[in-house]
């Protein structure tokens, strides 16, 4: 399977997350690993989406979640047989491919069902005196499909590839005693299997039998050859003795008559956790994947299920899982590049952790870019700009240090632009409240929380100029709060408004009585708190509210 590596943010995604996100996937390039591509996990909000067509760089793709899929391991190693190939070309098949089932297809690839050698050992083995299947003397097929499996010579043919019953019988008596023998009806449904007995041949033609198989490589009297073209009569010549006919006669059926047509299929979205239990729990090891159009996509076997997948990760500006896209549990993460708490369980594998006491995800991508001594395209260098810029505040905010100032200076050599203006231009894009819905506003960037395994909170936060537009939805905010904490049973949901120009703060909280009253924030209301001074969520809002928890803990 080929590997693809995929460098995500986390969900909600800010400037500094789907800057990080792109630049980080440009430099591996660069150092020469293929196939490594950026995502999103959500939509940008309208000041990132600003920055990235300022710069020209195109977004990248988002995706819902990288839960391993059947589409994933879906191989085309098995291949599939036609409903029309006969059964004893098929089983061959099975045999070179030293397999248990093969699928069956029919036109444009329509899936028709799945050939068991099980299955047709329990249908060999019916010895149960049924005129039809295996044991019986009826078969299925056409003349031109018993010529392919006798490998004969047809030298009269009418209709060859209409199908039909054949009723079959061995000329091994006299003429008199195989005249008693066979029906007189339905001569067109007959097919006579003899050898050098003229008497025989004869005596098929004047019965008008459908077909006539002569053994051993007899020859056929030119009259008779004669006599059956005029009744109608096709004549096979096959180089087998009688009793080799009889065998592969019952293998000239099409596969499709013979194929399970009663099983368990997959499509190609189906999420690989949601089926195992169902895979595990069938007999059969090959299993058909299936698209929209119900054709066949390929097949998996069931050691697909657990076997190492494609993808890997590379999470950027987040490691909690909880902040992560949907699915991350099963992914394999690589790397890890982030200025944030660590999280995140234990790993499978060693990983590389780049985790660092700065103001933004972007400086520590810059610093990636200078230590590899890998060129940043002036591109790359405005939107990880706009990343510094929104989430240090430009350098206001107190999680900003020495090195986001060098990592700034450094791209706006490369770019030309000053960051002031940049800022300027950033915070001119609009308010987000005034031009969003509630629930964008608390869900553009809203971080969730797990605390001693026993809290659950929620934190968003939003950069405004002023309080203005955040006074007049005051109240339709607060009830997005109210019913998130209701839905998803948390301890705390809290909206963080950052007023950026003057460096300060409220947050906008309901929750439980006990961790609402505690927190250490001057209180303008029953749900509103003043917090002058405060700008990051990460350094000096999460840290007052574990502290909290971990007071009602005690």
């Amino acid at each position: 399977m080929e590997k693809k590596t995929l460098v995500i943010g986390h969900r909600n995604p800010d400037m500094d997350s789907a800057a990080a996100c792109v630049a980080v996937a440009e430099l591996k390039r660069a150092l020469g690993e293929k196939n490594v591509h950026p995502a999103l996990p959500g939509l940008p909000g309208a000041r990132a989406k600003y920055i990235f067509e300022k710069f020209k760089v195109p977004l990248p793709p988002m995706i819902s979640d990288v839960y391993p899929r059947v589409r994933d391991i879906v191989r085309s190693d098995i291949p599939s047989v036609s409903a029309e190939t006969t059964l004893l070309n098929a089983i061959g098949d099975l045999e070179k491919l030293r397999i248990p089932r093969l699928p069956v297809v029919g036109k444009e690839r329509k899936f028709k069902g799945m050939l068991c050698l099980y299955s047709l050992l329990g249908d060999m083995l019916q010895l149960n005196g049924s005129s039809g299947g295996f044991t019986g003397r009826i078969v299925h097929s056409s003349i031109k499909l018993v010529n392919e499996v006798l490998e004969g010579n047809l030298l009269n043919a009418k209709d060859e590839e209409q199908m039909q019953d054949f009723e079959v019988y061995v000329a091994a008596m006299n003429v008199e005693s195989f005249k008693q023998h066979i029906p007189q009806e339905n001569p067109e449904k007959l097919a006579i299997i003899v050898g050098d007995r003229s008497d025989i041949h004869l005596l098929a033609i004047n019965m008008g039998v459908r077909l006539m198989l002569i053994t051993g490589r007899n020859p056929v009297d030119p009259l008779v050859l004669q006599a059956a073209e005029s009744r109608g009569i096709s004549i096979i010549a096959t180089k087998y003795d009688s009793a080799t006919v009889v065998r592969r006669l019952k293998f000239s059926s099409p596969v499709e008559l013979a194929a399970q047509h009663q099983v368990r299929s997959f499509r190609l979205d189906d999420r690989i956790t949601d089926i195992k239990t169902q895979v595990f729990e069938e007999f059969d090891d090959v299993f058909p994947v299936l698209n929209r159009q119900k054709q066949l996509a390929g097949t998996f076997r069931k050691s697909d299920l657990t076997g190492e997948r494609g993808l890997e990760l590379i999470l950027v500006d987040h490691n909690e899982f909880d902040h992560s896209v949907p699915g991350v549990d099963d992914a394999k993460i690589i790397e890890v590049i982030d200025h944030h708490r660590m999280g995140m369980p234990p790993t499978r594998y060693p990983i590389k952790i780049t985790c660092d006491v700065v103001g933004s995800t972007s400086t520590l991508v810059t610093e990636m870019f200078i230590t590899h001594n890998v060129k940043i395209p002036v591109s790359t260098a405005g939107i990880l700009m706009g990343g510094i810029i929104t989430d240090t505040l430009l350098l206001r905010s107190p999680t900003s240090c020495a090195r986001d100032k060098l990592a700034l200076d450094y791209l706006k050599n490369i770019t030309g632009v000053d960051p002031e203006e940049l800022m300027n231009e950033i915070f001119q894009v609009g308010s987000l409240i005034a031009k969003s819905t509630p629930e964008e506003v608390v869900l553009a960037d809203r971080k969730v929380f797990q605390h001693l395994d026993k809290f659950h909170f929620s934190i968003s936060q939003v950069e405004e100029v002023g309080f203005e537009e955040f006074e007049n939805r005051e109240n339709e905010l607060l009830d997005v709060l109210k019913e998130q904490e209701k839905n998803q049973q948390l301890h705390l949901a809290g909206l963080l408004v950052t007023d950026v120009v003057n460096g300060n703060s409220r947050l906008l909280a309901t929750g439980k009585t006990p961790v609402l009253d505690m927190l250490p924030f001057r209180r303008l209301s029953d749900n509103l708190f003043d917090l002058p001074g405060v700008m990051s969520r990460k350094k000096q809002v999460l840290p007052q509210v574990l502290a909290t928890l971990d007071n009602i803990k005690r």
